[in-house]
């Protein structure tokens, strides 16, 4: 029994001897903590800064004048940042084809940017192609290959919903994305009545804008005067490749007649227009004018056929003293 006694003593001793010299013991190792993955944040967009002052209203006629045939319309002093007729112009409206001025000025700004305008980065796919059967096309064709201005030219003159597609494919990669920036460009201008769904504008129910949102968007596109040229041309000669490398050859003409030295439509004051037209928007206008160096923006949406030129008159008749003829 006193041996079994010592023995345990010993033991004991034995197992206090590390702690009583200084040694540590060891403890079961610990699994590490991860550390939190690194989430890539996306930077927002940029955009050149363009300055608006803040419009007031300065009406010059009541916006039921009967001569103001349009549903809804926006005539703005772009350069005093003077609203003088608005009769419905912060209603939500359809803007069909108007809509391709804010694809033309991402595509142009983008250009500029990279250096790219007159090189043929503008690539025509397949994706660029799937837009709806009735749109309005200048039929292009998968392989095509065009310069930036080239595209501009098709996508404002002859309102092609194929070379609008071709431009939101170069600057964004696919017309979703150009979406978002279509959007976040909006923003930035301070528009509070438009959202868009495509780069073209035919008819969604989540794609509509203000007369007066448009004419925010015609101010920006105004500060460009090489914008200002091209939807100010009439004809246009356009020579590209095609997917083989062959020379194609096009003539685009402007569907506005108000730059138709030809038309009876035709306006000294106008500088650039877009056309626009669907079942849902009815016609839509947007006229650049300039008079004494100032720039002006009419904007006209939900037009029947025929309203639209006899209110651009009555405009000018009113707002510049221009008789009607």
């Amino acid at each position: 029994m006193r041996r079994l006694t010592v023995s345990l003593a010993m033991i004991g001793l034995l197992a206090i001897i590390p702690a009583l010299i200084g040694f540590k013991q060891e403890s079961e190792p610990k699994a590490a903590t991860p550390a939190p993955a690194a989430v890539p944040v996306k930077a927002g967009p940029s955009f050149p800064e363009i300055p608006i002052k803040e419009w007031t209203h300065q009406p010059i006629a009541p916006p039921d004048t009967a001569d103001f045939l349009v549903g809804s319309m926006a005539f703005v002093n772009l350069t005093d940042g003077q609203i003088l007729v608005d009769k419905n112009a912060s209603e939500r409206v359809f803007p069909a084809s108007t809509t391709k001025l804010m694809t033309a000025l991402l595509a142009y700004e983008t250009a500029v940017d990279k250096n790219e305008l007159d090189k043929d980065v503008v690539t025509v796919k397949q994706s660029t192609l799937e837009i709806p059967w009735d749109s309005h096309i200048v039929h292009l064709a998968v392989g095509d290959r065009l310069t930036v201005r080239q595209a501009l030219y098709a996508t404002l003159l002859e309102s092609g919903n194929d070379a609008a597609n071709s431009l939101a494919e170069y600057v964004s990669g696919s017309t979703s994305e150009f979406v978002d920036l279509m959007n976040a460009r909006s923003k930035v201008l301070g528009l509070t009545g438009t959202q868009f769904k495509n780069a073209h504008g035919y008819s969604d129910p989540e794609h509509f804008t203000t007369a007066l949102d448009m004419a925010k968007i015609t101010y920006a596109f105004g500060t460009y005067p090489e914008l200002v040229e091209i939807a100010g041309t009439y004809e246009y000669e356009a020579k590209f490749v095609d997917q083989a490398g062959d020379l194609k050859r096009r003539w685009w003409y402007h569907l506005g007649s108000a730059v138709n030295e030809r038309s009876i439509h035709y306006s000294e004051l106008v500088t650039a227009t877009k056309t626009g037209y669907t079942d849902e928007s009815g016609y839509t206008m947007v006229f650049l004018m300039e008079r004494d160096s100032k720039q002006y923006a009419l904007v006209t949406m939900q037009a029947k056929s025929g309203q639209t030129f006899p209110t651009m008159r009555s405009v000018e008749q009113i707002a510049f003293g221009i008789p009607h003829e």
